[in-house]
């Protein structure tokens, strides 16, 4: 009995504590993965927000100059300028 608790500790124990290890450092690379994945998510989704109010921004530019919008005044619609008078004809 004795001699089956040793070769358990001396062949089993050092086998379950590499196991216990390894599974630490892939749990911390795992977590270290998806921290990287989140923090391109971030970016992207700010990114995509930034483009979003750019667009907006645009689009209620275009509206702003379509209301302020004048048509172009031909040469027989506008009125005609007349000389001015200066010093003593001006009246």
């Amino acid at each position: 009995m004795t001699e089956a608790l040793l070769s358990l500790s001396i062949f089993a124990l050092p086998v379950l504590a590499v196991g216990i290890l390894e599974q630490r450092k892939t749990e911390k690379e795992r977590k270290k993965r998806e921290q990287e994945l989140l923090l391109d998510y971030k970016i992207a989704m700010a990114c995509e927000r930034a483009v979003e109010a750019d667009r907006q921004a645009w689009k209620n530019s275009v509206k702003q100059s379509l209301i302020n919008w004048k048509p172009i005044k031909f040469a027989d619609e506008v009125p005609t300028r007349t000389a001015r008078k200066w010093g003593r004809h001006a009246n």
